[in-house]
């Protein structure tokens, strides 16, 4: 679990992505001041970036794990299904074809 993503949005911020025991927030990219690196704000700006990333990159670890129990999640479904309807538990449409989760 990624606590980071967790509490990485605000209640203004981007609608969350549900996941069964966490939410992942796509954290709010900072305004980008440009500012000279005498400017005494400079050294928070580039502090205020840095967290945008790392908070960016938890996001982006909840989004694989929740992929990844997607899919166990799919192939658990799909098994049972043809435990009980056997031969009648075909999709009615065909199944897009995705890259299996690392």
């Amino acid at each position: 679990m990624v606590l980071t993503a967790a509490l990485a949005g605000s209640a203004l911020g981007p609608a969350p992505v549900l996941a069964q025991d966490a939410f992942c927030y796509l954290p709010e990219k900072p305004f980008d001041y440009q500012l000279s690196k005498s400017d005494p704000l400079y050294e928070a700006a580039r502090e205020e970036f840095q967290t945008y990333l790392e908070e960016l990159e938890a996001y982006m670890l909840c989004l694989e794990q929740e992929r990844s129990q997607a899919f166990s999640d799919l192939k658990e479904g799909y098994e049972e299904f043809q435990r009980i309807y056997g031969s009648d538990a075909v999709f009615r449409a065909p199944v897009p074809t995705y890259a299996t989760p690392q």
